[in-house]
């Protein structure tokens, strides 16, 4: 069986495993709870590193204080979902104000405590979103985030980018799921400075997008094979892709990003190590399986400039001293295509 015919295979059966799902669950999957893509750090990256592509550090406090709001707002959700009750939210609030470091037997982060008391000095009520957050309890269920504080940094963005004055670049998405980022990346202003093409292999997420954003382009295609020319495109980003598919299914993958790429590529995983080689593990008809590090790097690094790893956990720690980021799987690799 040649290279073609099992990549082939190897798409049909995954588009089959997604088809079986109804158009209402791809539409909310990934965009909840810690994934929610105003919180989870690998979107705010995402959406962070093309910003400062584009305005190398002018906008660098912002997309800090944004991670920070992520890594805050996360903690209140894991809060929330150990603790379902109506009190918990004035608790927690109760503690901080009592300058206590745990609270009902769940400690309180030396980082989630820094930044409260960092915005109770602050003068700009938007930055006190943990108050806002902790006093918000009317028609929220128990473990949910208060849609005003959620926007936050939303609105923050609209106001940067409705005074950009650049031109728009090129961005593209694989395996875009119903919009699952790039409905944010709307609300954010950022379609303002980009002309997105998302494409995913699913027919039932392409529609459930364009419902979404009409005049958008997205459009069913493969990361085996993209539609796009050689040296295109500005900035690639995609997100929990590559573990899903076979290993020669990811070489191909990622061949054909460092093809089309002719500026940077943020690629996020959500289940690499630290390990000499691949576990490859088929599931359902793909694959969950668990990479190595070192051995996407051996393939990749021929093909572009140079190459960043940014394992989320450790730079968390490093940055903010947040060492309870759920996922230890959790990794960016940044490519710089700029020398092509």
């Amino acid at each position: 069986m040649n290279n073609q015919t099992d990549l082939s295979s190897e798409s049909h059966a995954l588009r089959e495993a997604w088809m079986r799902h109804e158009d209402g669950f791809l539409k909310d999957y990934l965009v909840s709870s810690v994934e929610d893509p105003r919180i989870h750090f690998p979107s705010i990256l995402s959406r962070g590193l093309l910003v400062d592509r584009l305005q190398p550090e002018k906008y660098r406090e912002l997309i800090w204080s944004e991670y920070r709001f992520g890594i805050s707002m996360s903690y209140v959700l894991s809060v929330l979902q150990r603790r379902p009750a109506p009190r918990t939210r004035a608790l927690l609030l109760e503690a901080l104000e009592s300058g206590m470091d745990s609270f009902q037997s769940i400690p309180i982060p030396a980082y989630f405590i820094e930044t409260w008391r960092l915005q109770r000095s602050s003068p700009d009520p938007v930055e006190h979103y943990i108050d806002q957050a902790l006093r918000c309890t009317e028609s929220l269920g128990a473990t949910e985030l208060d849609p005003r504080v959620l926007t936050g940094f939303q609105n923050r963005w609209r106001e940067v980018f409705k005074q950009w004055d650049m031109a728009p670049i090129s961005v593209m998405e694989a395996a875009c799921g119903s919009a699952n980022d790039y409905r944010y990346m709307d609300a954010f202003g950022m379609s303002a400075i980009m002309n997105y093409h998302g494409f995913d292999i699913c027919p039932k997420n392409i529609s459930n997008a364009l419902a979404q954003f009409p005049k958008a382009r997205f459009e069913v295609g493969n990361v085996f094979e993209i539609q796009a020319e050689t040296d295109s495109v500005d900035y690639f980003f995609v997100h929990d892709l590559f573990e899903h598919l076979s290993i020669q299914g990811m070489h191909q993958g990622l061949r054909e990003v460092c093809r089309v790429t002719r500026g940077m590529a943020c690629l996020c995983f959500f289940n690499m190590a630290d390990r000499a080689d691949h576990l490859v593990e088929p599931k359902d008809g793909y694959h969950w399986n668990r990479l190595s590090l070192a051995r996407v790097l051996e393939f990749i690094e021929p093909f572009c400039q140079d190459v960043q790893v940014i394992h989320t956990g450790r730079f968390l720690q490093n940055a903010f001293e947040c060492g309870d980021y759920h996922n230890p799987g959790s990794y960016a690799v940044v490519l710089n295509f700029e020398s092509k």
